[in-house]
This record gives structure tokens, sequence and C-alpha cells, in this order.
């Protein structure tokens, strides 16, 4: 049977990445500086009591990642004559609902005695005892604008056993059904030819089984699966309460972080694409590329902008196209060209066709920028006067009765004269593909930028790449899909 679920991680935004960790009483071959991002090793020989399972399955502890194991086992009573501790400082300030501790997750052991204080600066502003019950547990205590956590073991579930702990989670991550929202819905676009990036957003009203009082951060991450199939990684942008346990939520995906996140632009000469658009991101979210893309140079300006319109730049430029759906990654690749059979049986309704207007020409302009003290565009500082060229394609097959219709592309800072007639070209060529599929179908993995054959009223098949998808989220996903064909 299909399921839908949404993972929210209330998480504190940003902590994983900021934390710095400090700990005593660690064995030398712990890295405690992967607790935030965390370790899965497999079961590890230890050399402890009654732990070492004869089933092959155990490791040496020098083949697995091991974030933090204490020096010292516990006693006969389980607990430790100095129990470990661990620091973490931030250079910020975070907000949780608590921390999650992963300990031993492969033996199902745990610290059943833990200590967690939080401060900011030199303020205490939390100090709460907890007894843990099982190999991840959730710490609860809301705490607003700390920047360091000190967490004490101070002792195991069993005698002789070292505290272990493979993540601290600075926060915890909920698990909702549809037997918990209201409604929910998605609107993931793409432009097929980058000529904007449109930013996906969710939209979704939680009526919680559980009395929590949830904060709802701005940039929390949402995902959202269909079984085994990632609709897509969104952020939270805002929130408004209704009721004691309903929420009406609004989300965006990493465009829209990235839109309000500044990049400060540049001159480039021959420089790299993809070394460009890292640059840009610059770590704020992983970018994965399809491997026929391949790197060009490109030649151009980015005056100070958002993150979000410098990519579609350098996406435009490339000729290239971006999308975040059914991933946790900022996707960049080419429209494929095979097309993927959607039967009638998972077909609402036929394909309908909106026919556009016939292009009659394309014009593109071309930059080229040079430092002059006279210059009319400024960036970062500097002045540079902007050289430009004009290049077109015209439409051969243009009737007496056909209306003039020319697409004008201005302000593409990236497009040099090098690569201009080719950029006119590749825009007019996407052009002429004038139909707009419209279907409605039960979503079973498509992603933005597939190419789709979907039958339509009259027992053909229209065919053409999926720019929008209105997804309509239950235990049976419905998506009403725009492609873009011939």
């Amino acid at each position: 049977m299909s399921r839908t679920t949404i993972l929210y991680k209330d998480i504190a935004p940003g902590a994983e990445e900021d934390a710095s960790v400090s700990t005593t009483a660690v064995e030398s071959f712990s890295n405690p500086s992967l607790l935030p991002s965390g370790v899965t090793p497999a079961p590890t020989i230890t050399c402890e009591l009654n732990h070492w399972g004869l089933d092959g399955t155990y490791m040496l502890v020098e083949n697995e990642p091991v974030a933090f194991w204490s020096t010292e086992m516990s006693g006969d009573d389980c607990s430790f004559e100095n129990p470990p501790v661990i620091t973490i400082d931030f250079d910020q300030q975070y907000s949780s609902v608590g921390l999650t501790l992963i300990f031993d997750s492969a033996s199902g052991d745990y610290c059943n005695s833990v200590n967690i204080k939080w401060y900011q600066g030199d303020t205490q502003k939390a100090n709460t005892d907890f007894s843990p019950n099982a190999a991840t547990f959730f710490c609860q205590q809301r705490v607003e604008s700390y920047n360091k956590v000190v967490i004490t073991l101070n002792s195991t579930n069993l005698p002789g056993r070292r505290a272990k702990l493979e993540q601290i989670v600075f926060g915890i991550f909920r698990y909702f059904g549809m037997s918990e929202l209201r409604s929910a819905s998605i609107v993931n676009e793409m432009s097929l030819i980058a000529t904007e990036l449109p930013i996906s957003t969710m939209k979704w009203t939680l009526d919680s089984k559980d009395d929590v009082d949830f904060m709802f951060q701005l940039k929390q991450p949402v995902e959202v699966r269909n079984n085994d199939n990632l609709i897509g990684v969104y952020y939270i942008d805002g929130y408004s309460r209704s009721a004691a346990t309903v929420y009406d939520i609004e989300c965006y995906d990493a465009l829209g972080v990235l839109d309000e996140t500044p990049f400060s632009g540049g001159v480039y000469t021959n420089k790299s694409a993809k070394k460009l658009l890292s640059e840009i991101v610059d770590g704020d979210f992983e970018i994965e590329y399809d491997p026929a893309i391949t790197d060009i140079t490109l030649a151009g300006a980015l005056p100070e902008t958002s993150k979000r319109e410098a990519i579609q730049q350098v996406l435009f430029a490339w000729g290239v196209c971006a999308s975040t759906d059914g991933s946790e990654r900022l996707y960049v690749f080419h429209l494929p060209s095979i097309a993927k059979e959607v039967g009638k049986n998972r077909t609402y309704t036929g394909v309908t066709v909106d026919t556009a207007a016939i292009v009659t020409k394309v014009v593109v302009t071309a930059h080229t920028y040079s430092q002059n003290t006279n210059g009319s565009i400024e960036i970062n500082g500097i002045k540079y006067s902007d050289t430009k060229t004009e290049y077109s394609v015209s439409n051969p097959n243009i009737t007496a009765s056909d209306k003039q219709n020319v697409i004008e592309i201005t302000d593409a800072t990236l497009v040099s004269p090098s690569i201009g007639q080719a950029v006119a070209q590749r825009v007019y060529d996407y052009y002429l593909k004038r139909s707009t599929n419209k279907a409605k179908i039960v979503w079973a993995g498509e992603k933005l930028g597939d190419m789709l054959a979907m039958p339509n009223a009259w027992d053909g098949t229209n065919t053409g790449n999926v720019a929008k998808m209105e997804i309509r989220l239950s235990n049976t996903v419905a998506a009403n899909v725009e492609a873009i064909g011939t």
C-alpha cells in the first residue's frame, strides 16, 4: 500500500555546521568532531563484558568510524568514576526543543544517566538530568538563544561498558503520516532553459496527535516521501497557529533559501562554470551534476544580487538547467530526450494542450565588460563599461498572417560574444516547442525535466519535458503536470 510521510527536522538550523566539540576521557581513535554530523559504524569489537557477538558481523575498531568512546569503562554499578564530559561551543546562538543523543545503534547500548547544561555566554539557561532508555533518545528541553552545551555521561545501561556516542542532533526528527495532515500541497517548478529560476513551494496544515509546542524555525528542513520516493526537501518559511495542535506551515525549496542569501558579484574572464557555481553556492547546499554535463568557460559579470539570481545567470549562459525536487541537492542537468511512458492506468484525465503563439525572432544581447573610471556599472567598488552586441535567429517559416512575436533577452550578463550566437540558437530551438501538455496523473517518482509521454483524449500521446508539477499529498499522490513539447 502506498504511504506518504513528512519528516520534519525540528532542529536548530546551522548548529551542526557551527558546532565545535571538545571532550574529556576519550579514546585516542575517537573523532569527536564527527558528533554533529554523525557516524554509523557496524557492530564493533570492543573487549567489553559480554559485548562481542560471535555471528561474524562484528568488525575491528580500526575499520569503523568512531565519534566518541570513553577511555573508562563503567563499574559494576554501571556508573563512571570520572564521568566523561562533552562540550559543544558555537560562534552563533541557536534555539531548539532539546537534543537527540544517538549512542551505540548497532548494539543497542546507551548511557542511562545524562546531565545536559545549556549556556548563553557565562549564563546558564538550563540544567536538566535525563534517563535515556534506548540507543536513540530525545532529551526534551526547550532552550532559546544558547551558544554552549555541556553533556555529562554519568552511567551506562549495562556494567563494564564504555560511553559511546555516534551523533548529537540539536533537536529531534519528527515523522507525520497523512492522519496528522489536514492538507498538504506542493508546487515544483523549473525553467527548461534557465531564463528564470522559479522557487518551489510547499504548504501543509498539521494537526498533531502529540501535545508539542512546536517552534517551526526559519529554514528548518522538511522531507516529503511517498514510499521510498523522495518528493522533495523544503525549508520552513513561516507558520501560523490556529489551535493548540493545529499549525499552517509554508515552506520553500533550496532556491528559496538561496534567494535570501546575498552574493557580492564579480567580473570574470575564462571562468569555469562549475567553479563559479560552487563559489556562489559556497557550501550552503550540495551540487550534483548529471554525468553528461561538460564544463565550459564563461566571461562576463555578476552584479551584487541574491545567490539564486546569480545561479540563474550561470545556468543560462552554460546551457544547462537545475531543479531541487527528488533530491537533497541542487541537481544540474541537460534535459533528457528519451520519454517515459505514463500509462492510462495512472492518468486521471487525458492530456489537454495549450499552444503558444509562433515566435518570429529571438534576440540575445551579449556583454563585454571593461574597467573604466567613467563606466556606468560598479561591481565591488570598481567601475566598468558594458559593450553590447546583439545576436539573433529569425524564424524562416513566418507567413503573412503571423503576428510579430520577438523574444528579447538583454540582461544575461554572463553571455559573452564568444557564445552569443549559440545561446540565441538554443533559445530559438526552445521556443519552437509551442505545446504545453497538461494532465493529472498518479505520481510515481516523476521529476522536473523528465520527458513524459502521456495519453491524450483522442487515443494518442503527447510528449514533453516537465516544467511544473502541482502535487496534492495523500497516500496516493496525485500530480497536475505541465510538460513543454512540440
